[in-house]
Formats: C-alpha cells, sequence, structure tokens
C-alpha cells in the first residue's frame, strides 16, 4: 500500500483557481479528479495520479508522484 504523502494545501484566498488549478493538473500531469477527503493510499484511486478537495474553502491538492507536487508547487505556490 502507497501512503499518500506528497500533498499542498492552500486557503480560501486561491478558491477560485480551482477551474484553472484542475485543468492544469489534467493537461500537465494526468488522470486525477475531486475526492472527498485526502487518501490514506493510492489503493482504490482507480488509477488516479493526483486528486483534490475542499474543505471550508482550503483546497488539498494530492499526487501519486513527488515529482507532480513539485511541478504543481512551482507553477502554483
Amino acid at each position: 500500500m502507497s501512503a499518500v504523502t506528497s500533498y499542498i494545501t492552500f486557503g480560501k484566498d486561491r478558491y477560485h483557481q480551482h477551474q484553472e488549478m484542475e485543468k492544469w493538473c489534467h493537461e500537465n500531469i494526468g488522470y486525477g479528479s475531486w475526492t472527498w477527503t485526502t487518501p490514506e493510499s493510492w489503493e482504490d484511486m482507480n488509477n488516479k495520479i493526483w486528486v483534490m478537495h475542499s474543505t471550508f474553502g482550503h483546497t488539498t491538492f494530492a499526487f501519486r508522484e513527488a515529482k507532480h507536487l513539485a511541478w504543481f508547487t512551482l507553477r502554483w505556490a
């Protein structure tokens, strides 16, 4: 079981960029989508390589590979 260790969380100030960030992930990283929470592992994630979720305006993007988090961080952080 592969634990989810590569993720980043943004505050409410980035909420308006969700669609743009999601589109960027699809175009530059690959298959992923919204989920109800940050998963504890990638098991049962149906081959997704990234996921995102939002709770009370705070949004977390999680990535299967650390390099994808690095790419995302270079673009969005």
